[in-house]
C-alpha cells in the first residue's frame, strides 16, 4: 500500500522481457559470453589478454549484443566468478551512460530498456539463483545505482512523484524494501541502493515525503540488523542530498529512532553494520546542520559511547572520526553551544592515545623513517591526529576557543604525568606534542619544558624517545624559548647522555632533534658543547646504522658555529668525500648521498671560500655525475639536495662558482619543462599518493590534472637555486639570462600552485636586476615589455577577476619586474596605462565587495528569519581577505611606479590617486583605511618633493591613525610619519608628531612579551613609532630642549626593535652611526652609555635585525675601542656576550 501510493506509476511485470532476452532463443550467446568471462577471468595471461581484445571488439561491433550477454549470464551462469565479473563489466558499461559518446547511447532503444528492466527482474531473482551470493546480488545493486545516477537528471527544483526516466525503478525498490517477505538481505541491498541513488532522486523522495518517512521509519525498527543500518545510512544520505533545510525537517522526529538504531547496532555480534553506518555518519555540513538540534540529547551520548567502549577496534575508530568530522563542519557551534562535546571528545582521544604496544623490543626494532608505529597503534595514532585537530580547529579565528581547549588539555596532562606510568606519562607528552604549535604563552611553554626534561633520562626507553621528539616539536614552534641562553644550556648537555643511550632508536631520535634545535642556537651557545658532540658524532659516521643521521647532525653543527668549524675539517672532509665515491652509483644509497652533498657545502660555507675551494670543485663535479647515473627512480632525492647543496657552494665560491654554471644550469632548467599530466590520461597503476591534484581551464573546458610531488618539489628546487645563482652572481650571470628566461616562460602558466608561478616571477625580476648591473639595458627593457605583454592580458582577462588569487600573483609580479628593473625603463604611456589598470581593477574589486556584502546581508536577513541555520558557520568574517590582497598588490603596482618615475606619475596619474585615497578613506571601512594609508606612505616615500604639495591633504591623517586601536592601521600610520619627518614640509607638524608617535612607543613597550600575532603587531607598530622619534630629533626642530630630551629617552628606552626587521636596521644602524660620531644624547657623559648600545649591538650582531653594512659597522667600532677598553667596557656582560664580542673582535681584525 506505501509503495502504490508512493509512486503512482504501477509496477509493471518485467518477467516477460528478460525471459525474451534470456530465452531458450538465445542460449548460444549466453554460451559464448560465459566463455569469453572464462578467458577474461583467466590466470593465463595471454588467455586473458585474448579475452580482453575479443571483449573490446565485441563492444565496438555489437555492443547490444554484449549486454544482452551479459545479462544471460548472470542469469544463467552458474560459476559465482563468472557471475560477479559480469555484474563488474555491466556496471562499467552504464558507467558515464549521459555522455553523448557513451555505449549507453549507441545501444538500441530496447536494449537499454530491457537493461533496465533485467537489472531489476535479476535484484529479485537472485534470492532464488541456482548460485546465490550475496556479492553478487549487492553488484547487481550497484549496477541499478551507477546506472539509475546517470540516467536520472532532475532539475533542484522539481519535485515530480517519480523519476520519468526509469519509471520501473523507485517502485521496484520501494516495492522490495516494504515487503517484509522478502529476505533481509535483499531489503538491505535495495535500501542501500536506494542510499546511493539519494543525490539524483532526492527530489522525488521529497514530493513523497510523508511516505518516505514511512518507510525509512519501518526500516529503522527492522528486527534485521542489516536492514536497521541501510535504514541510518539512507537517512545520513538523505540528509545530505537534500537541499533546503525546510525540507529536511520532516526527518527531524527520526533522529531520536535512528539514534536507538544505532544503539543497537552496537549490542549486535557482526560490527560490520555499525562500522558502515559509522563510516556514513562523517559528517558534510548539511548531515551536521540536520542533527545540530540533538547534538547533546541523542547524538553526543551514542556515538561517544561507542568510540570509548566498543569491542570492536574499527567502529572506535569510525566513531572518533564522526564526532570530529561533526566539529570540522560546525565548529562555532560545537565549541560555544555544546560545552560538553570538545571535553568528551578529549577524552577518547586520550584514550586511543595510550593504547601502545607492549612489545618495547618490537617497538625498538622498527625504523622511525617509516610509518611501522602508525600501522601497529592505529589508535594511538588517531588519538594524537584527534587532539590535533580540535587544537587546530580551537585556533580558527572564527572560533577563538584555543584558550578554553588549553585548560581541559593542561589538566589532563598534569594527570597524565603524575600517575607515573609510561603510557601514561608517553600520552601526556603526545597531547603537548599536538598542542604545542598554538600555545602563545611563553610561561606555559616554560612550563612545559619543565615537564619534558626529566623525562630525558626516564628509565622507559619509548619516555625517552618521545621526550627527544617532543623537544624537536618545540625547537619548531617556540624557537625563540628553546634557543635562548636560559634553556640551551639545561638542554644541550642532555644530547651527550642521549647519544649513548642503551637503545638505538632513541639515539637516533636524540641526533634527529639535534638537527631541529641546532639549527635556532647561537654559535656562542652551541661552541662549549662542539668538541664533545663532535668526538661522539665522528664515531658513528662510519658506515654503521647512525650513519645517515650523523651526516646531517655534522652539517647542523657547521651551519651554526660557522669558522669555529675548522679544526674538525680536515679530518672530516676525506671521509665525507669517500662517503660519495662509495655511493655515487648506488641507486639504493641516493638518500645517503644527497645528505652528503648536503654536509658538505655547509663544511664549505663554514671554513670560507679559500679552505674549501679545491674540494668544492671536486664535490661539484660529483654532483654532476651524480644527475648521469641511469635508471634512476623519478622521486630521485639526490636532485634536490644536490640544488641545495650548489646554492650554498655557488654563495662560498662566488665568481669562483662561475665555470661550473654551465655544466649545471642545462640540467637544473630542464626541472623547468616539467608539467602535470591530464587526469583521464594516466593508467590505475600511475595514481598513488605522490601526487598533487589540480584544475585547469582549457577551450572552455575544465579537467583535472596531476603531478608527482617529488617533481613538484624539484621544480621549485630548480627556481631557487637559479635564483642563487643570478643573485650570488649577479652581473657576472648576464651571459646566461636569455637562456634562462626561454626556460622560464612555460613556468608562467604552471597550473598547479600560485605559489610556483610567483617564484618564476622573482626570478624574472632578479634577472632584469642581473641585465642591469651588467649595464645591459636594453636586456632589462626587453624582459620587462616581455612580462608586461605575457601577464597584463591575464590580470584584465574576466576570468582572473572571478580568482583574485590568482590575478594577484600576475600583479605582484609586475611590483617585482619594475622595482628590479630600475628606473627609466617604462615610457610615459606604458606608466600611465598601468596607473590607469591599477585603478580600474582596484574599483572592480570595491564593487564585487560591495556585491557579495549585499548577499551576505540577504543571508543574515535569511537566518534571522530561520530559513536557513542561524549558527553563522557559513558567515566567515575574513571573507574579503583575497579581494583586500588584490587590491594591496595594485597598490604595490602603483608604489613601484611612482619609486621610479616620479615625475610621470605626478603628472599623469596623482591626481586620480587622490580621488582613490579620498573615497578609501571616507568609506568607513577599516580596511579601506588601511589601504589608504598604504598609498599616503608610498605618496611620501616614493615622491619627495615632487609630491610636497600634497603634505597638508594627507600626512594629517596619518597622525590622526597613529593611536587607531588597530594596530594594522597604526602600523603603516606610524610608516608614514617616519618617512614624512625626513621632508621639510614636514616641519609645521613635527611638534604634534613627537607627542604622539613617543606615547606609541612608551605604552607598547610597557607591555609584556606574549607570542599573539595581535601583541607582535603591536610591537612591530612601536618599531615603525621608533624610527618617527628618531628621524624627527635628526631632520626637524621642534624647539623646546625638554622636549628633545625627553624625545631621546623615549627612543632610547625604546631600543631594540622587536618585530619589523626593517625599522631594526635602520634603527640599529643609526644607533651605530651616532655612538661612532660620540652623540652626547646617545654615548652619555664620559662614554657611560656606550656599554650598554654595544651589549645591545653584540647581541643582534649578524642577525635578522640588523644589515650587513651595520654588522660591518659594529665590527669596525669594536676594533676601533681596542682591546684594553673592550674589556672594560665587557665587564658586566655576560659570557655568551663577552665570547661574542671577543669573535666580532677577531673576525674584524682580519
Amino acid at each position: 500500500r506505501t509503495c502504490r501510493s508512493l509512486f503512482p506509476t504501477p509496477i509493471v511485470c518485467v518477467g516477460r522481457t528478460l525471459c525474451y532476452c534470456l530465452g531458450e532463443g538465445n542460449m548460444a550467446n549466453a554460451g559464448e559470453m560465459t566463455q569469453l568471462l572464462e578467458c577474461l577471468g583467466a590466470a593465463d595471461g595471454d588467455r586473458r589478454r585474448n579475452g580482453e581484445k575479443m571483449y573490446e571488439e565485441a563492444l565496438k561491433s555489437q555492443p547490444d549484443g554484449v549486454l544482452t550477454g551479459l545479462l544471460m549470464a548472470l542469469k544463467s551462469s552458474d560459476q559465482v566468478p563468472h557471475r560477479e565479473l559480469a555484474a563488474v563489466l555491466l556496471r562499467r558499461q552504464v558507467l558515464n551512460a549521459d555522455g553523448k559518446d557513451s555505449l549507453w547511447h549507441r545501444l538500441q532503444e530496447s536494449t537499454r530498456a530491457s537493461v533496465c528492466s533485467g537489472l531489476l527482474e535479476l535484484l529479485k531473482f537472485e534470492q532464488n539463483a541456482k548460485v546465490c551470493r550475496n556479492s553478487v546480488r549487492r553488484k547487481i545493486a550497484d549496477c541499478i545505482q551507477s546506472l539509475g545516477n546517470e540516467i536520472i537528471t532532475l532539475l533542484s527544483d522539481q519535485r515530480p512523484s517519480n523519476c520519468e526516466a526509469w519509471p520501473q525503478l523507485m517502485p521496484t525498490l520501494l516495492g522490495i524494501v516494504c515487503d517484509t517477505s522478502q529476505a533481509a538481505g535483499l531489503r538491505a541491498d535495495c535500501i542501500w541502493a536506494m542510499k546511493e541513488l539519494a543525490v539524483s532522486v532526492w527530489q522525488v523522495l521529497v514530493a513523497n515525503i510523508d511516505q518516505t518517512v514511512q518507510v525509512v521509519r519501518g526500516c529503522l525498527s527492522d528486527s534485521n540488523f542489516s536492514v536497521k543500518a541501510e535504514a541510518v545510512s539512507l537517512m545520513c544520505s538523505l540528509a545530505d542530498n537534500i537541499e533546503k533545510r525546510s525540507e529536511r525537517k520532516p526527518l527531524h522526529p527520526l533522529i531520536p529512532e535512528m539514534m536507538n538504531s544505532i544503539v543497537a547496532l552496537a549490542k549486535s555480534e557482526d560490527p560490520k553494520p555499525l562500522d558502515n553506518v559509522l563510516q556514513n555518519m562523517q559528517c558534510s555540513t548539511e548531515v551536521a546542520d540536520f542533527l545540530k538540534d540533538s547534538i547533546g540529547s541523542h547524538f553526543l551520548p551514542v556515538i561517544a559511547e561507542i568510540a570509548k567502549g566498543h569491542g570492536d577496534e574499527d567502529c572506535k575508530k569510525s566513531a572518533l572520526e564522526v564526532l570530529l568530522t561533526y566539529m570540522d563542519s560546525k565548529p562555532k557551534f560545537v565549541f560555544t553551544k555544546v560545552p560538553e562535546y570538545i571535553p568528551k571528545v578529549i577524552e577518547i582521544c586520550i584514550d586511543f592515545i595510550t593504547t601502545l604496544d607492549e612489545d618495547v623490543d618490537a617497538w625498538a626494532s622498527r625504523d622511525d623513517d617509516d610509518d611501522a608505529d602508525d600501522e601497529v597503534e592505529v589508535l594511538h595514532k588517531l588519538g594524537r591526529d584527534g587532539i590535533d585537530r580540535i587544537c587546530r580547529c580551537a585556533s580558527q579565528p572564527q572560533v577563538d576557543c584555543f584558550g578554553a581547549v588549553q585548560e581541559v588539555l593542561k589538566q589532563a596532562m598534569a594527570a597524565m604525568f603524575a600517575s607515573g606510568g609510561w603510557k601514561q606519562v608517553i600520552g601526556g607528552m603526545d597531547i603537548m606534542f599536538m598542542m604545542v604549535e598554538f600555545v602563545d604563552d611563553e610561561a606555559m611553554v616554560d612550563q612545559m619544558l619543565q615537564g619534558i626534561l626529566p623525562q630525558l633520562s626516564a628509565s622507559h626507553p619509548r619516555v625517552r624517545g618521545c621526550a627527544w621528539s617532543l623537544i624537536a616539536q618545540f625547537a619548531t614552534d617556540h624557537e625563540e624559548i628553546v634557543a635562548n641562553e636560559t634553556w640551551s644550556a639545561r638542554i644541550l648537555p642532555h644530547y651527550l647522555t642521549g647519544m649513548d643511550d642503551s637503545c638505538p632508536r632513541v639515539v637516533v631520535r636524540c641526533m634527529v632533534s639535534f638537527q631541529y634545535l641546532g639549527e635556532c642556537l647561537e654559535r656562542e651557545d652551541l661552541e662549549p658543547l662542539v668538541q664533545p658532540l663532535m668526538e661522539k658524532v665522528g664515531a658513528k659516521i662510519q658506515a654503521g646504522p647512525y650513519q645517515s643521521k650523523a651526516i646531517p647532525f655534522i652539517a647542523v653543527i657547521a651551519r651554526q658555529v660557522e669558522d669555529s668549524f675548522t679544526p674538525y675539517y680536515s679530518t672530516l672532509m676525506p671521509l665525507m668525500k669517500e662517503v660519495v665515491r662509495a655511493t655515487l652509483h648506488n641507486v639504493e644509497d641516493r638518500q645517503l648521498l644527497g645528505r652528503c652533498f648536503e654536509c658538505i657545502s655547509l663544511m664549505g660555507k663554514a671554513v670560507g671560500r679559500q679552505a674549501f675551494k679545491a674540494d668544492g670543485e671536486h664535490i661539484l663535479d660529483a654532483m654532476v655525475k651524480a644527475s648521469q647515473v641511469p635508471n634512476l627512480p623519478a622521486n630521485d632525492p639526490v636532485q634536490e639536495y644536490t640544488m641545495s647543496a650548489a646554492e650554498r657552494i655557488c654563495m662560498t665560491l662566488k665568481e669562483d662558482f662561475l665555470p661550473f654554471v654551465p655544466r649545471l644550469l642545462p640540467g637544473i632548467l630542464a626541472k623547468f619543462n616539467a608539467s602535470p599530466k591530464d587526469l583521464s590520461s594516466l593508467e590505475d597503476g600511475e595514481i598513488g599518493k605522490d601526487l598533487e591534484i589540480g584544475m585547469l581551464q582549457e577551450g572552455g573546458e575544465q579537467k583535472y590534472v596531476l603531478m608527482r610531488s617529488s617533481e613538484l618539489q624539484d621544480l621549485q628546487g630548480a627556481l631557487e637555486c637559479v635564483q642563487t645563482f643570478v643573485e650570488q652572481l649577479e652581473g657576472s650571470f648576464s651571459p646566461f639570462v636569455q637562456q634562462t628566461a626561454m626556460a622560464l616562460l612555460p613556468v608562467f602558466d604552471f597550473p598547479l600552485g600560485e605559489d610556483i608561478r610567483e617564484m618564476a616571477h622573482r626570478l624574472w625580476g632578479a634577472l632584469c636586476q642581473c641585465a642591469g648591473k651588467a649595464n645591459k639595458g636594453d636586456v632589462v627593457g626587453a624582459l620587462v615589455m616581455e612580462f608586461l605583454q605575457r601577464v597584463l592580458p591575464k590580470i584584465e582577462d574576466e576570468k582572473a577577476k572571478a580568482e583574485p588569487f590568482i590575478a594577484k600573483t600576475g600583479i605582484d609580479g609586475i611590483t617585482t619586474c619594475l622595482k628590479k628593473a630600475g628606473p627609466n625603463i617604462l615610457s610615459v604611456d606604458q606608466a600611465k596605462h598601468l596607473c590607469q589598470t591599477v585603478l580600474k581593477l582596484t574599483m572592480e574589486s570595491l564593487k564585487r565587495r560591495a556585491a557579495e556584502a549585499s548577499e551576505r546581508a540577504s543571508l543574515k536577513a535569511a537566518k534571522r528569519e530561520g530559513v536557513v541555520p542561524d549558527d553563522d558557520d557559513d558567515l566567515d568574517d575574513d571573507w574579503d581577505n583575497e579581494e583586500q590582497s588584490l587590491r594591496v598588490a595594485l597598490q604595490e603596482v602603483a608604489g613601484a611606479v611612482m619609486e621610479h618615475h616620479p615625475q610621470i606619475f605626478v603628472a599623469q596619474a596623482m591626481g586620480d590617486f587622490v580621488q582613490l585615497v579620498q573615497q578609501l578613506a571616507q568609506s568607513g571601512s577599516s580596511e579601506d583605511k588601511k589601504l589608504a594609508l598604504f598609498y599616503i606612505c608610498d605618496f611620501v616615500d616614493n615622491l619627495g618633493s615632487e609630491g610636497s604639495q600634497h603634505y597638508q591633504q594627507f600626512v594629517p591623517a596619518l597622525l590622526e591613525e597613529v593611536h587607531n586601536q588597530d594596530p594594522e592601521i597604526r602600523q603603516p600610520a606610524c610608516y608614514g610619519v617616519s618617512r614624512a619627518a625626513k621632508q621639510p614640509a614636514f616641519a609645521p607638524l613635527a611638534a604634534q608628531a613627537a607627542e604622539r608617535v613617543a606615547r606609541v612607543v612608551t605604552e607598547t613597550r610597557g607591555r609584556g612579551k606574549k607570542k599573539k600575532t595581535s601583541e607582535k603587531l603591536a610591537q612591530a607598530c612601536a618599531d615603525n613609532a621608533l624610527s618617527a622619534v628618531i628621524n624627527i630629533l635628526l631632520h626637524q626642530d621642534i624647539g623646546d630642549a625638554a622636549a628633545k630630551a625627553q624625545l631621546w629617552n623615549v627612543w632610547l628606552s625604546g631600543l631594540p626593535c622587536q618585530v619589523d626587521e626593517e625599522e631594526a636596521a635602520y634603527n640599529h644602524g643609526v644607533l651605530l652611526k651616532l655612538i661612532c660620531e660620540e652623540k652626547a644624547e646617545v654615548v652619555g657623559e664620559n662614554g657611560s652609555n656606550v656599554p650598554r648600545w654595544l651589549a645591545l649591538l653584540v647581541d643582534h650582531y649578524q642577525g635578522e635585525l640588523t644589515s650587513d653594512e651595520t654588522d660591518t659597522g659594529i665590527g669596525q667600532l669594536v676594533v676601533r675601542l681596542g682591546q684594553a677598553r673592550l674589556e672594560q667596557m665587557a665587564s658586566s656582560f655576560s659570557d655568551k656576550q663577552k665570547k661574542k664580542l671577543m669573535r666580532i673582535f677577531r673576525e674584524a681584525s682580519k
